[in-house]
């Protein structure tokens, strides 16, 4: 327990942010100075938003909160360590070539929680096993038996501990769970008059102790989170340690996103977690849309609003994307279109000039990219770009100017073919101004898996039922918080998509 913390309960839409910078603005207006104030989370998203928010309202600079960042970014710089020291993906790679394993992994990000996104080759998942193991404080054997993973084995994961643990040594680097161990070991930590800790619902057990250790050198403050949304299980969180952590309590029970069919439609979900905080919030008013979905041909994504639509896990989210994309769709995946705005731009600044329009000297730039530039099928000379360096840029040019910077294709020749579109790219955008779509219009369909879109919200969501084994054989409670998570994105409607897979939620 925390005699001097009080838990924040915040449903979906609850307002959770705003609470917790109401809070900083009564400390800075009783004379607290931001240097004082300290705002950790799990994930750099929430703490950028939390420090934009209080730099406009306070009318201050980043550099004014010095402790508004992630537990790992806020052991990174109290520890005074730099980039270098860290292990990065080029150390892993010399660690695989040691082992004879493969690590290759994403670049791990020092504001995204510390959660290392593994793919599954033979050495990456025996390191995510280990640092599990170690934020949980449990030993390997334990991790290994918990992970029912019959890839692994368990010599071949000690093997990797120790060689892993040799090399940081050898190098005087350290690793992510370094730093958070580091941190707790240090006789003196930031001292705060206020201490807020957001998403709390998803720190695993090291990341407690830190935030103990923090809660030791405060005069007191807050630890928000939703037990509910606890959705991050798979890297070792601790929902248990958020529920005990204080016995004083607070419930935001007002949402301002969910309307009442949505919020009633959610409980159907949190009735079956075994282990959470009983809460009742109110719904916006409105009653807002539940629809259910045999197939994905009935979802009425061409009504010309925004939709999400959201899987459990990325393999489900791709089969979508090549769906929409057969059908001539525009959408965004991780906030990147699936139409190459470059290409695009280009055949659209190619019809302009068709037209008798004329394009700024940017614009002309932009297209020359991605003309060719030699051999028989070149539209613009080599060395064009030269001559552009010595253009105008306060005047447009036409298709006429334009024939004295290097420009060799004909005004009739076909925009896609200046954009030298591959040919199933070229059937793709065919496809979408089949539909009206407009090349330049962002996409109106996002796609994303349940933990990419944590912290979102959409009008219109539709959720797919589709899960993997590892999941529905995993533990209930994990599942039903991700589906939770999911249901709750939606501000307006909530589109309920069956699935035919072998393994789905059962709703």
């Amino acid at each position: 327990m925390i005699d001097n913390a009080t838990v924040v309960f915040g449903p979906p839409g609850c307002g959770k942010t705003h609470f917790l910078l109401d809070r900083v603005e009564e400390a800075l207006e009783s004379g607290v100075p931001p240097s004082q104030i300290v705002f950790v989370g799990f994930t750099r998203k929430a703490i950028r938003e939390a420090l934009s928010r209080a730099c406009s309202k306070f009318n201050l600079s980043e550099k004014d909160f010095p402790y508004f960042k992630t537990l790992h970014a806020l052991a990174f710089h109290t520890l005074g360590l730099k980039h270098s020291d860290v292990i990065s993906s080029d150390d892993l790679v010399v660690l695989g070539k040691d082992l004879g394993l493969d690590f290759r992994s994403q670049p791990l990000d020092l504001d995204e929680g510390g959660i290392p996104v593994f793919a599954n080759e033979s050495g990456s998942k025996y390191l995510f096993h280990i640092d599990r193991a170690r934020y949980r404080g449990v030993t390997l054997e334990k991790e290994f038996n918990d992970a029912h993973n019959y890839d692994l084995n368990y010599w071949q994961m000690e093997k990797v501990a120790k060689v892993y643990e040799d090399y940081k040594l050898v190098t005087h680097k350290m690793d992510f769970v370094d730093m958070i161990e580091q941190f707790i070991a240090q006789p003196v930590v930031p001292y705060s008059r206020l201490l807020i800790v957001d998403e709390a619902q998803d720190l695993n057990h090291m990341q407690w102790l830190m935030v103990r250790k923090l809660f030791e050198n405060s005069d007191g403050g807050y630890i928000a989170g939703d037990d509910d949304q606890a959705i991050y299980a798979f890297s070792g969180a601790e929902v248990s340690e958020f529920l005990n952590i204080s016995d004083k309590k607070i419930l935001l029970d007002q949402s301002y996103r969910l309307p009442k069919a949505i919020l009633d439609f959610s409980k159907t979900i949190t009735r079956q977690i075994r282990q959470r905080e009983e809460k009742e919030f109110r719904p916006r008013d409105e009653e807002g849309l539940v629809q259910w979905h045999l197939s994905f041909d009935t979802l009425p994504i061409d009504n010309g609003e925004e939709w999400t639509i959201m899987t459990r896990v990325n393999t489900h989210m791709y089969e979508f994307a090549r769906r929409l994309r057969d059908e001539g769709y525009v959408y965004s995946v991780k906030g990147k279109s699936s139409i190459n705005q470059k290409k695009a731009q280009a055949i659209l600044s190619w019809r302009k000039l068709q037209s008798g329009g004329k394009l700024w000297l940017r614009e002309v730039k932009e297209m020359y990219e991605q003309m060719a530039k030699q051999g028989p099928r070149a539209t613009v000379r080599r060395g064009s770009s030269t001559l552009l360096e010595a253009a105008d840029y306060e005047t447009p040019y036409s298709y006429e100017d334009l024939l004295e910077y290097g420009l060799l294709a004909p005004k009739d020749q076909d925009a896609m073919d200046i954009a030298q579109l591959p040919p199933r790219e070229r059937l793709y955008f065919e496809s979408v101004e089949r539909k009206g779509i407009n090349l330049s219009d962002p996409p109106k369909i996002k796609l994303s898996t349940f933990h990419a879109m944590k912290g979102g919200q959409d009008d219109n969501i539709a959720v797919y039922l589709g899960t993997t084994r590892a999941c529905y054989e995993g533990d209930p409670d994990d599942e039903h918080r991700a589906f939770y998570v999911a249901v709750t994105r939606a501000k307006k409607a909530l589109h309920i998509l069956e699935s035919d897979k072998k393994y789905r939620y059962l709703l």
